[in-house]
């Protein structure tokens, strides 16, 4: 299932809804929500107070010809509409944003033609439980996610020569030599994968999605990926202490060891590619789930809802600086490191090596 957002033209048709509750009713019951949202979330929605900007079939924005298209993937148990903000942010800045569900990994997918799929957990909990089991499970599921953003930008080549219509008024519009991958947790990892396996695929962002500290694998003669790559995660970026180490089973000496061996991983896999750029987003005033709308939904105070707005806004205006400047929508040199940010610790570029096309 993919969800397409597009720059449009002004229309009097009705705002799309946040989120269907119809669809979340008839698949999950009565407290679908509830099992996903905390209860003020769950008013919010319920209350129509949430609202979106977009409008379906609206016609694209006849000041532009052709747009950048942006593949988005949501989080592992996730749904994509938790993150309107931010795709609706790169859409209002020129950008055709394609959001696939991934089914079974998604808390729901619900097809255009009513079938429903919810997040599936026997085979899931069969692959184990200790966190290196856990990984393993997930990134079989990460090769399937890739798999299917490959075969929808296939989909959208076949689409783009088609004319315009009322169902597909993207049709034309899509400037395919300037395509991105982006995603969030497993689905940032996903983004990463994809453009490894195929060029089509111009530059991707990762958002907080690593895997003992990985946000890609190398393969075995040490090759990444040719794309320009983004690492936007959290880490709590401090040593280690004993009681880390205790909640392990490992003493202090050796735990410090793995952890500077995966930091050099990951540093070998960030130059690895066509230039990385690696942004910390602020631990103590975060969450994981600062790169979705559910800090927002949850907050349980004008104050916190006021910190989860600057944040996303932080998230958003990082995400779409790096693909303005990759997918050539903007000439203006990415991230000041100078420039102060409450919300910023650390931006690091690694650039492309030398001999490298």
């Amino acid at each position: 299932m993919a969800d397409i957002w597009y720059p449009a033209e002004q229309t009097s048709q009705a705002l799309v809804p946040y989120l269907d509750t119809t669809a979340i009713k008839r698949a999950l019951g009565e407290r679908g929500l509830s099992s996903f949202l905390v209860d003020r979330g769950v008013a919010l929605i319920r209350s129509g107070s949430i609202r979106t900007h977009a409008r379906e079939n609206a016609h694209f924005n006849r000041h532009l010809k052709r747009a950048p298209v942006i593949f988005f993937s949501h989080g592992m148990g996730m749904i994509t509409q938790l993150y309107t903000a931010q795709i609706e942010d790169l859409a209002s800045h020129g950008y055709i944003v394609v959001a696939l569900s991934h089914p079974y990994d998604a808390w729901l997918v619900s097809f255009s033609d009513g079938r429903q799929i919810i997040f599936e957990t026997k085979q899931r909990k069969a692959a184990g439980s200790t966190e290196l089991e856990h990984i393993a499970y997930e990134n079989q599921r990460i090769e399937w996610w890739a798999a299917d953003i490959r075969f929808a930008l296939d989909r959208l080549f076949a689409i783009n020569g088609a004319k315009p219509s009322a169902t597909t008024p993207i049709a034309g519009h899509m400037d395919l030599a300037r395509v991105g991958a982006m995603g969030h947790s497993s689905g940032g990892r996903a983004a990463a994968r994809a453009c490894q396996l195929d060029p089509r695929i111009k530059s991707c962002a990762d958002q907080d999605g690593v895997a003992m500290m990985q946000p890609f694998y190398l393969t075995a003669d040490g090759r990444g990926m040719a794309q320009t790559f983004l690492l936007f995660e959290r880490v709590r970026n401090v040593p280690p202490d004993e009681n880390d180490a205790a909640s392990l089973g490992m003493t202090l000496v050796a735990l410090n060891m793995l952890v500077d061996s995966l930091r050099d991983s990951k540093k070998r896999a960030l130059a690895a590619t066509g230039g990385s750029f690696h942004v910390l987003l602020r631990f103590d005033s975060t969450s994981h789930m600062s790169f979705s709308d559910l800090p927002l939904l949850q907050a349980e105070s004008a104050a916190k809802a006021a910190l989860a707005v600057q944040v996303l806004q932080t998230t958003c205006r990082y995400t779409r600086e790096f693909f303005d400047k990759t997918l050539g929508n903007s000439a203006s040199v990415l991230y000041d490191r100078h420039q102060a940010s409450h919300y910023i610790d650390l931006v690091e570029y690694y650039p492309k090596k030398q001999g490298e096309k």
